[in-house]
């Protein structure tokens, strides 16, 4: 029961750790000697086997307990980072999140198709020193198992201990430090340990102290590890050799002992210590001043949310209609009632809208470990640079921009970056740059991805379309250089002559711009030969209440997103010109093409009048004239879906009740200029 009452905290949290886990490798990825973030990698693993353990999920509390021990041995000085132990990390956060997608789905952290004690075992043999990261040691290892040597001597090292040591260097003795550990199951004990000495003895040697001390040794108050200071005029090898033959001996460890540099260990751990020491209760502190923070935040379903703005919504249409209502009627009483309504009103939905805001980090932060593998993949060396990540959005569009953003990042790496040989060879750096960035502009979000590789090549784009034949030659050729670019989202498109697992099947950018403009977005490309590519998506802030111009044709009312709007005005029949069979107005020196709604959208319509109204959008980086009958006036409108008998109905994004309680169809600029 308290497995349930608990598994959706475990998952939400599991997924920020591993989050942490993947971005803290890929700082230790460029700098293995960064102390700070491995300790942070320790204490996230910890903390995460701890909650594996308490909800049993076992599985994943050992793998989580093999990582931990892996970064204590580097933490401690005893093992050094190198490049197949971050490889090997980066191994279990992939099964670690795997297992979470298992525990999601059914609950269990077993998975069939993949090999977890495989990886497991890897991590033991790097702990057991058989793979590579061990620091060397001038040390001599014998026995059935091995382990790594503790750094500081347990023995203590006194003044009389250094002033023997000296004496026998002196005559010719060299001194050692040796640690024997037994089997497991060895049987007395003690009796082993004589042996052991008597070995050494009969080599010569003399043994100067034990650790724990004879007498102890001799009542076995000593569990499998016996250290000792021994002067002999062999050699480690062969006292090594000696006492390792001794039954029941597992393990020999024989290394130079220097007292002077052994007592400079012991200060420097102590010091180090310390340091610890003050860095844990700065991060304690940290964690507390974090936690008061949390426990002002609450956690609340999404579905609630849904609720809360759907509620929102019902509430700006109820209020509209009121407005409406009473400009029939002259009520002086009820104007102060009714502008402190349209006050709360307007106050509340902003609270509301600003609960589903979250920040675009949420989706950014997956991508620095896609791009770090594909980039690994496809032999290219990338530096990866988020900007802008505390932007906010709709947490609408948090759940779908990641596809869409995840394709261009591919692209960027696929098409765009070129391998180190090509960049020096065109006096690049060997290393190609991404940004992804994100910020706000007026009432919407821009996210752009930029990359300085090869660019688009234009000839390249026309003749892919030519051959697929989704374009005509002779009108291709005529066609602006952006207008080429956005033949790339065409359904099937693509340059690359090999089908790879990362690109040539045609599948891709129509995803993109297909995504974008569902949520009443726009997606443009920028691009020049060699210098790079930049990717611009432009996102209102909120898809569930947005700012609306009404207009009107005929005595059909429509409304026009005002994110999508860049001016209005009016124009006379003489205002407008024919080119290549398309009608044009000229504004401010900027040739514009237009459009009458009612030809667009098959309405009947009276001979056009004198003046006209007309609306300038903004697709991309073009702009489009919308010709309409009246213009109504701004509005707060609630989004509405059409639901999917009208889903292939492009023309339209959406419907809204207004104030009177008459419907207006919410324009898809976009697909309407198409």
């Amino acid at each position: 029961m308290m497995r349930d009452e608990y598994l959706s905290v475990f998952i939400d949290e599991t997924k920020e750790a591993i989050q942490n886990m993947n971005d803290i490798l890929l700082k230790l990825e460029k700098d293995m000697e960064d102390m700070e973030s491995i300790n942070e990698l320790f204490r996230i693993l910890h903390t995460l086997k701890g909650m594996a353990g308490t909800m049993e999920f076992n599985i994943m509390m050992t793998l989580c307990h093999r990582m931990e021990n892996l970064l204590d041995e580097i933490r401690n000085g005893r093992m050094k980072l190198t490049e197949d132990i971050v490889d090997k990390l980066f191994k279990g956060a992939d099964i670690l999140e795997q297992m979470l997608g298992s525990i999601v789905e059914g609950g269990s952290d077993e998975l069939e198709d993949v090999d977890v004690e495989g990886l497991v075992h890897e991590l033991e043999e790097f702990l057991e020193g058989k793979s590579i990261g061990r620091i060397p040691k001038d040390e001599v290892e014998k026995g059935e198992g091995k382990s790594e040597v503790e750094e500081g001597i347990p023995i203590e090292i006194t003044d009389d201990l250094i002033h023997v040591v000296n004496e026998a260097k002196n005559k010719g003795y060299n001194s050692y430090y040796i640690r024997v550990t037994l089997k497991e199951d060895t049987q007395l004990k003690s009796a082993r340990m004589y042996l052991v000495f008597h070995k050494i003895e009969e080599l010569g040697g003399e043994l100067l102290r034990t650790f724990p001390p004879v007498e102890d040794i001799e009542d076995e108050k000593f569990d499998l590890d016996v250290d000792m200071i021994v002067v002999a005029k062999q050699s480690a090898e062969e006292l090594s050799s000696a006492v390792g033959n001794v039954t029941d001996v597992a393990r020999v460890v024989v290394r130079p002992f220097e007292p002077e540099e052994e007592l400079e260990k012991k200060r420097e751990e102590e010091r180090r210590r310390e340091e610890v020491s003050e860095e844990e209760g700065k991060r304690v502190r940290k964690e507390e001043r974090k936690r008061k923070k949390i426990t002002q935040t609450v956690r609340v379903d999404i579905e609630k949310l849904d609720t809360l703005m759907n509620l929102m919504g019902e509430l700006v249409i109820a209020r509209s209609r009121i407005v409406e209502t009473l400009k029939k009627y002259s009520i002086k009483e009820v104007d102060e009632s009714l502008a402190q309504l349209s006050r709360i009103t307007l106050d509340l939905q902003n609270i509301v809208m600003k609960i589903r805001m979250v920040p675009i980090a949420y989706v950014f932060n997956r991508f620095p470990r896609m791009v770090r593998d594909l980039a690994k993949q496809m032999n290219k060396e990338v530096d990866f640079i988020i900007k802008g990540e505390e932007t906010e959005l709709d947490r609408t569009f948090v759940e779908e921009i990641g596809d869409p953003l995840l394709h261009l990042l591919r692209n960027s790496i696929d098409h765009g970056i070129e391998s180190k040989e090509e960049r020096i060879a065109k006096g690049k750096p060997p290393k190609g740059t991404i940004v992804l960035s994100a910020r706000h502009e007026g009432n919407n979000v821009v996210i752009e991805v930029v990359d300085d590789g090869k660019g688009i090549d234009r000839d390249k784009i026309i003749k892919s379309a030519v051959e697929r034949g989704l374009i005509d030659e002779t009108k291709a050729m005529m066609l602006p250089d952006d207008k080429v670019f956005e033949l790339i989202f065409l359904p099937g498109f693509s340059t690359k002559e090999e089908v790879t697992e990362v690109s040539g099947r045609g599948v891709g950018m129509d995803v993109v711009k297909n995504v974008v403009e569902s949520l009443n977005g726009s997606v443009s490309i920028e691009s020049q030969k060699d210098k790079g590519t930049r990717v611009t998506i432009r996102l209102p802030l909120t898809l569930a209440i947005i700012q609306a111009l009404l207009v009107k044709v005929r005595d059909f009312v429509y409304a026009i997103p005002i994110a999508a709007i860049d001016s209005t005005l009016k124009i006379t029949k003489e205002d407008i010109q024919v080119v290549q069979d398309q009608e044009v107005v000229m504004i401010r020196q900027e040739v514009v093409p237009i459009i009458k709604l009612w030809d667009a959208l098959g309405i009947p319509h009276d001979e056009e009048a004198t003046s006209m109204n007309v609306v300038i959008i903004k697709v991309g980086n073009r702009k489009y004239g919308i010709v309409v009958d009246t213009l109504i006036g701004q509005d707060d409108i609630v989004i509405k879906s059409l639901g999917k008998l009208f889903s292939d109905v492009k023309e339209f994004s959406g419907g809204a009740v207004l104030g009177d309680g008459s419907i207006a169809l919410i324009l898809d600029v976009a697909n309407l200029m198409v």
